[in-house]
């Protein structure tokens, strides 16, 4: 069984929920996890987990002006399995956004974080993962280091100060597709556009958290406009560093324990 963990649906930005299932149905991915997309309210992958209740988990968006406890609720009633979090919020770092964690650890909740490698490498982050150890975090898009924007030097830098939080059992990540990663050749031939982890980051992360807190997200649809649902998973599932149990742990194991 493999378990997609990053996908996005809904009707008035991405795709429905149909198509999402054809590309999991063509690619025999048995299951996968809803990540609500910023700005939008909650409705419609609520309907997806209804509907669909044996092949979705999903991440509900919270608002940060409303109720927590009524929102906490409401997910809890849901079937929600977490609370994705983007981390521009300042709160996030006082004794608000800790209260809101340990009531989510107290609801089972995982908490799917959204931001960029500088907020993962500060201290503010590094004091939320210590101060919330009852507390799942997953870390997105391999905490964002695949943002090209910075220099390499700059990103190895930071990505080694996020490396340094995998001693906390608490802490997770997510590997998208090499698209995501590594630059897109001039030109395309017939073979899959990446086939190896150029860049390093997948094989340190391993490295450093190992594949117990580790999982794969492909970002649909988002990587139809990179390498393609499938070259995202295969991508992924072929690196040559990878072993049985490795595979089984990023592509079944760890999402099944978290979010089903």
């Amino acid at each position: 069984m493999i378990i997609d963990t990053h996908c996005h649906a809904g009707i008035n930005w991405f795709e429905p929920i149909e198509n999402l299932i054809y590309q999991m149905d063509s690619n025999q991915i048995e299951k996968a996890v809803l990540i609500q997309h910023k700005g939008s309210t909650n409705d419609y992958l609520y309907d997806c987990k209804k509907k669909y209740s044996e092949k979705f988990s999903i991440v509900a968006s919270i608002n940060w002006d409303s109720n927590f406890e009524a929102q906490l609720n409401e997910f809890t009633s849901r079937g929600v399995s977490g609370v994705r979090v983007y981390l521009n919020f300042s709160e996030i770092f006082k004794n608000k956004g800790n209260e809101f964690f340990q009531n989510c650890s107290e609801r089972n909740l995982v908490i799917s974080l959204a931001s960029n490698l500088e907020t993962f490498s500060s201290i503010n982050f590094k004091n939320v993962v210590l101060n919330n150890n009852d507390t799942i975090f997953v870390i997105e898009h391999l905490a964002s280091a695949g943002n090209i924007s910075l220099s390499n030097k700059n990103i190895n830098d930071l990505f080694r100060k996020v490396l340094s939080l995998s001693n906390n059992d608490n802490l997770y990540m997510k590997i998208p597709g090499l698209g995501e990663l590594n630059m897109r050749p001039e030109i395309l031939n017939n073979d899959y556009p990446f086939t190896e982890d150029k860049s390093g980051l997948i094989k340190k992360t391993l490295n450093s958290f190992s594949s117990n807190n580790l999982m794969w997200g492909s970002d649909y649809p988002p990587v139809s406009n990179r390498e393609g649902y499938r070259n995202s998973l295969n991508g992924i599932y072929n690196l040559s560093f990878l072993n049985k149990i490795d595979r089984e742990n990023i592509f079944r194991n760890v999402p099944e324990k978290l979010f089903f």
